[in-house]
Order: C-alpha cells, then structure tokens, then sequence
C-alpha cells in the first residue's frame, strides 16, 4: 500500500510539471511567429534635411530617421537580429536601402538605430514636381525587415523573418513641424 500512495505522489507532480513546460513552449513558440508578442519597432523621430525635386523629376533627399526597437517580452529570452533592412518609399518609388549590423537584446530591453538615407532619385509617373515644394510634412512610408531568432530560457530556439511597414508624417528640416512617434505593424 505504501510503494503505491509514493509512485502515485511522486508521478503526478512530474506529469503535470512536462505538461506545464510543453505549454509554455508551445505557447512562446507561436507568440514568436504571429508576432503578437516579442519586439515592437517604433519610428521616434524623423526629419528632412534636404527634400526638393526639379522639374524633370529628379528628387534630392537626405532623411535622418531614429528607430526604436523593444523587446517586450517578460522572461529570459535573447533576441538576436541578423538582418535589419529598412528602405524609405515616396511616391510609390523606393529610396535607398539601409542594412543595420546584426545586433542583438536580451530579456525586457530597447536598442535606438539611426539609419540615414541621402541620395538622388529619378522619380517616376504621376508624380508633382511642383508639389514637393514647400511642404512641411512629407508622407514616407517605411518598409522594414527583420530577420531575427530568440533563444529562451528553455534553450528554444525559434527563427523567423518578418516584414513590417511604418506610414509616417516626417517633418522637412525647414518646415518647423514636429514628428509623431509612429508604430510599425506588421505587414501580412
């Protein structure tokens, strides 16, 4: 009678001890891949230095941009970013792209990256030459991608590449308008 009350005491707290660590990978697992959890990307600040365009279309730019990127996950995890791509769009026309070195956060922290793009750009279609004089606000959207992987506590290892996009408002240097912080969502 003994032996059996012991096996049965001392099993049943094993059991339910694999059982609760298999959720809990499961569950870090999808978190990572949906994106529902884990880092935030955030545009802090922005502004134009230069923005001016000639008659035939020829834009001249030079974009400072700040980008926060957070780690919001509470457990003991490490994030490491092998790729971080962003690349600035007017128009429909993509600027110039910007690869950031692979960095990396371990558990609940933030990294600032301060990409800069400066250039000229033959633009194209139905694009206003005259419109981009004066403006005060630009509207740039930002695509960025991130090819990460996390190890965690359990030694688990997820691997994913996402594609986020930031619509932002940027200030040109002379127009004396503030930037909004924006958050980048995840593109489908």
């Amino acid at each position: 009678m003994f032996g059996k009350l012991c096996l049965f005491c001392c099993l049943i707290p094993m059991v339910l001890t694999a059982i609760a660590m298999l959720g809990s990978v499961i569950w870090l697992r999808k978190g990572m891949n949906k994106g529902a959890m884990g880092p935030e990307y955030t545009v802090s600040d922005g502004v134009l230095n230069t923005f001016s365009m000639t008659p035939n279309k020829t834009l001249d730019y030079d974009l400072a941009l700040t980008i926060t990127v957070e780690n919001k996950l509470s457990i003991n995890t490490k994030i490491k970013w092998e790729e971080f791509e962003t690349i600035p769009v007017y128009e429909d026309v993509e600027l110039s792209k910007v690869d950031s070195a692979p960095f990396e956060i371990i558990k609940v922290d933030k990294k600032e990256l301060k990409p800069s793009y400066k250039g000229v750009k033959q633009m194209s279609g139905n694009v206003d030459a005259s419109k981009a004089k004066n403006l005060k606000l630009v509207d740039i959207v930002l695509k960025l991608e991130a090819k990460r992987k996390a190890d965690t506590v359990w030694h688990f290892k997820v691997k994913n590449q996402l594609k986020y996009v930031c619509t932002l408002k940027v200030p040109t240097k002379s127009g004396g308008e503030k930037f909004e912080s924006t958050k980048c969502e995840r593109k489908k």
